[in-house]
């Protein structure tokens, strides 16, 4: 039995953040560059402390909405395999696409393909009451993952607006991730939950190590509920909802607690 435990992380806004959101000082430390070789983002003092820990202490795997381009762009040395694109691709621990994971994506992709080519052009119809976007689908080891929409103003945000828009074969087959103003319509089978649950099922398959999980945002919650213990920074997304809720739930019965 090995006796590191296995730790799956999401990377953004979890181990660093743009320096949009943390400028950046001599103490902060680059971890990613964008597609130009500028840097993007950064990991103040304390995130410097706690990768230092995983990577020293656990066989870390990122768990992340980055393709595998942009995951070689983060300055971090992941050694035991990874999974991107929201869960679309795996690679293992030699940084290869896990081939029996990609024949999974693949078959399943191909009965939405229809769908998949069309949600692009679709969105942009749907926007128009509200404003103007721009829209792609994110390809990856030559198929289609999900589709993409960004504003092109920042604000109002009004990408939720159109959800109601959607038809319902893209609500049966899909489900929708807002982040601003980024919306990401993705296939059920395309899941950072799925493919950490594949993950485990082929590199620990008696469920003998010790597994955790970090991420900051709700969109995570599936995959840290693979892992035997979980956390996520503080006035994250995922913190924010936890504190509300539990204040909610508090306030409608007067106590904490379930009977």
């Amino acid at each position: 039995m090995n006796p590191k435990p296995l730790i799956f992380v999401d990377l953004d806004d979890t181990l660093f953040q743009t320096n949009r959101k943390s400028p950046p000082t001599p103490l902060h430390k680059i971890a990613t560059l964008d597609q130009f070789g500028e840097p993007l983002s950064y990991m103040l003092p304390k995130q410097q402390i706690f990768v230092n820990w995983l990577l020293a202490s656990a066989d870390v795997i990122p768990v992340t909405a980055r393709s595998v381009a942009g995951l070689q762009r983060v300055h971090l040395p992941f050694l035991h395999g990874a999974v991107c694109s929201h869960g679309g691709t795996i690679l293992a621990a030699d940084q290869q696409v896990d081939q029996e994971w990609l024949e999974i994506q693949h078959k399943a992709a191909a009965e939405l393909d229809e769908l998949l080519t069309e949600l692009p052009a679709l969105l942009l119809d749907y926007a128009k009451p509200f404003g103007s976007i721009r829209t792609w689908t994110m390809q990856e080891n030559g198929g289609k993952i999900y589709t993409v929409a960004k504003q092109n103003d920042p604000a109002p945000l009004f990408l939720h607006q159109m959800i109601e828009h959607l038809p319902a074969e893209v609500l049966e087959h899909c489900y929708v991730h807002i982040n601003g103003n980024n919306l990401a319509i993705l296939p059920k089978f395309v899941s950072k939950q799925k493919a950490v649950e594949f993950f485990i099922n082929k590199y620990d398959p008696n469920r003998e190590r010790a597994i955790l999980g970090w991420g900051d945002s709700l969109s995570d919650a599936g995959f840290l509920g693979c892992c035997d213990w979980f956390g996520m920074p503080k006035n994250s997304q995922l913190d924010k909802f936890l504190v509300q809720n539990l204040a909610q739930d508090h306030h409608a019965k007067g106590y904490l607690g379930h009977v």
